[in-house]
């Protein structure tokens, strides 16, 4: 098949350097359908002639809606939370479900997203990780003081400073029981610390802004257990999770109860539940960490790519 993701114009490169996460979809999307055959290739939406490709794959609502009024047919994947932020009556959410109406088919990557919209156009379709670029230590050995990690794009809407990701909730875990934790992220973190200044009191945080996506795995390899007590999602499992779990990493964080992931604790913003999942963690260190890596193999990109090129099949006959 001839494929074209199409660019989301947001000025970041293919494959993004650091912060990108549709960027990175794209790319390993691209990578994968060429490696099993196909040619797959990104544009921008404007340079997409109808009839030019079998399938268009489109991540961003508004380019969407352009390629329907061009007579482009496209599947679409939706990867916005702010759908749910800003409620049923805002531009974000009707745009979004104009995109998703106007495709032949929409991936959701959560499933309260499918239910949210309703929509018989929707499927549940789950995100995945590079399983070469994100591998474990093997057998590694429960730690005596584990080191705890947060890695995330904190905010939501407007307001960088708003803990959406939870920081507050990881700290407060790891200050409970003396424990290091790396907070890492892109430069706009600074609005939450500069928002919450009693962090910097607690002499065993360690703060790493905007590593390279070469740097990103040692830094998973140097900590213990990764905490992601994120307060909203467009992913579930997001990228950040599923990054953790090929590393080996067992995860204290919030996932949606329809969706099972083995290797993680499932803890609400509550600090009591989170500490209950450390000890259980630390008590049964050896079947946490298998079950991330075996987690993350099934959804290793190779494996969503295949799974995604049957879903293309069955739309190319009819597009």
């Amino acid at each position: 098949m001839k494929i074209c993701h199409v660019d989301p114009a947001c000025g970041l490169s293919i494959p993004p350097k650091d912060w990108g996460a549709i960027e990175k979809i794209i790319w390993e999307f691209e990578v994968n359908q060429r490696l099993l055959g196909h040619e797959s290739v990104h544009k921008l939406g404007g340079h997409i002639q109808p009839g030019e490709f079998d399938i268009v794959h489109c991540h961003v609502a508004n380019l969407a809606v352009d390629l329907k009024r061009r007579g482009i047919p496209y599947i679409y994947q939706l990867h916005d939370h702010h759908v749910m932020y800003y409620g049923k009556d805002s531009h974000v959410y009707k745009e979004n479900l104009a995109a998703i109406e106007g495709s032949l088919i929409s991936l959701m990557p959560a499933k309260w997203l499918v239910s949210y919209f309703g929509s018989k156009k929707c499927m549940y379709f789950a995100h995945g990780v590079n399983t070469d670029d994100f591998t474990p230590i093997l057998n590694k050995p429960k730690p005596e003081e584990p080191k705890l990690l947060m890695l995330a794009n904190n905010g939501m809407g407007g307001n960088n400073g708003h803990d959406r990701k939870g920081f507050a909730y990881g700290l407060a875990l790891a200050m409970k029981h003396n424990l290091p934790i790396t907070i890492v992220g892109p430069r706009n973190n600074e609005n939450w610390f500069n928002e919450n200044l009693w962090a910097f009191n607690y002499p065993k945080l360690k703060i790493i802004w905007e590593p390279s996506n070469k740097n990103l795995h040692q830094i998973y390899l140097d900590h213990d257990i990764f905490l992601h007590p994120s307060e909203l999602e467009a992913g579930h499992p997001n990228l950040t999770l599923l990054e953790a779990a090929a590393c080996g990493l067992p995860i204290i964080g919030w996932i949606e109860m329809e969706t099972d992931f083995h290797g993680l604790w499932r803890a609400p913003r509550n600090i009591f539940r989170m500490e209950d999942g450390l000890n259980d963690i630390l008590n049964k260190w050896e079947i946490y960490t298998s079950r991330a890596i075996q987690t993350s193999k099934e959804l290793s990109w190779k494996n969503r790519t295949i799974e995604l090129l049957k879903i293309y099949e069955t739309f190319n006959q009819i597009s």
